[in-house]
């Protein structure tokens, strides 16, 4: 039988997996608590002060039980993991404990570092395939380096090395610079790349936009 040549529609226009990074105490946590239905998985006790759907995990082994009692059925529509930078170093954590090393650079031809990304993107997979919205929370990395007395700003990205960070940002379906507008104090979000900023989506209504961060903007109401 041969191979139809059939066009199909978007299924959605909203990203199932969505990155926001900024700086710390800039509003995020904040604003995850006014969008409805959603989870606050908090690793860093920083929603203390916020009412909202929050669950507080303090280990890796927390992370994974409140995963299995999720599997088991629950009523939200979005997860938000506050922060991705926790769960990096409790997988770093992990490692050096099951490989008997002090740290993960110790163990030879970087597989320390593999099995470090291993364990996060599966912890992020697991959580995509519980909930049909996943939020992920990192604080920005912001460097400056000095080379022959020249200044080299390195552009504002999520704060994770290597390949982990590539990766996951590849896996993401949008990513989005956290921010406040210092004029009128506005929490915004842009998802527009250039030099000095990694940020971009695939949603076509986010796609390199700079606008305020309002849950309605972000997910659209699909059409049925």
């Amino acid at each position: 039988m041969a191979l139809k040549k059939v066009k199909r529609k978007a299924i959605s226009q909203n990203p199932k997996s969505l990155l926001l990074y900024g700086a710390p105490k800039v509003g995020k946590t904040t604003a995850l608590s006014q969008l409805d239905d959603c989870l606050i998985i908090d690793t860093e006790g920083g929603a203390n002060m916020i009412e909202g759907y929050v669950e507080t995990v303090k280990s890796r082994e927390e992370l994974i039980e409140l995963l299995q009692e999720a599997q088991d059925g629950h009523e939200y529509k979005y997860v938000a993991i506050d922060t991705v930078d926790k769960i990096h170093d409790w997988a770093e954590k992990t490692v050096c404990a099951e490989e008997s090393v002090k740290a993960v650079a110790d163990l030879a031809f970087g597989k320390g570092f593999a099995l470090v990304r291993e364990k996060v993107l599966n912890t992020i997979n697991i959580l995509k395939e519980i909930f049909p919205h996943v939020i992920i929370i990192g604080h920005r990395k912001w460097a400056k380096a000095v080379v022959d007395s020249k200044a080299i700003v390195e552009p504002e990205s999520l704060d994770l090395t290597g390949k982990l960070k590539n990766m996951l940002m590849a896996d993401c379906d949008a990513i989005g610079y956290v921010y406040r507008d210092e004029e009128k104090g506005d929490l915004m979000v842009s998802f527009k790349a250039n030099e000095a900023l990694e940020a971009g989506s695939r949603s076509p209504h986010l796609k390199g936009k700079d606008m305020k961060l309002t849950w309605n903007n972000i997910y659209k109401k699909e059409s049925k």
